[in-house]
């Protein structure tokens, strides 16, 4: 009975060793914001590295989930959809208020032609699946709650 708990310890470090090795768990942190009393599941993507990273390469997001960009400060951002493999909705945010939303972005490639900018300074940014803005009615000056 020991030599069967020690092979099923051993075997379930080294599943764990790959998982962190190939990257299949994200060192993103997670918390929720509210919109319009809808509580969204993001990850936070808060260094130079997780911005440029982004949800690129991803192969999907769940229903009720995000990326929230979060800026030291406040300023015109600018964002692409670099290597993306779904469409996007974009929510521009200062402070806890929604300033601009583009919605339905479609995915680009490596070489990104469209820019889309938030066209006035903000200091979060929420990227979503393409519709989830217009199907929660979300629109600019709505408030938003964080939670971290």
């Amino acid at each position: 009975m020991k030599k069967l708990i020690y092979i099923l310890t051993v075997a379930a470090i080294a599943i764990l060793f790959y998982i962190v090795k190939t990257n299949q768990i994200s060192d993103l942190d997670y918390t929720k914001i509210i919109i319009d009393d809808k509580i969204i599941e993001v990850e936070i993507a808060d260094t130079a590295e997780k911005h440029y990273q982004g949800l690129s390469n991803r192969e999907n997001l769940c229903d009720n989930c995000g990326m929230l960009f979060v800026f030291p400060d406040k300023e015109e951002r600018t964002f692409v959809m670099r290597d993306m493999n779904f469409p996007l909705d974009i929510i521009w945010i200062s402070n806890d208020k929604i300033v601009k939303i583009d919605k339905n972005l479609l995915p680009e490639g490596s070489n990104p032609k469209m820019l889309y900018s938030s066209g006035q300074p903000v200091n979060y940014v929420l990227e979503m699946n393409s519709g989830y803005a217009g199907k929660h009615g979300f629109k600019t000056g709505d408030m938003v709650k964080y939670s971290y």
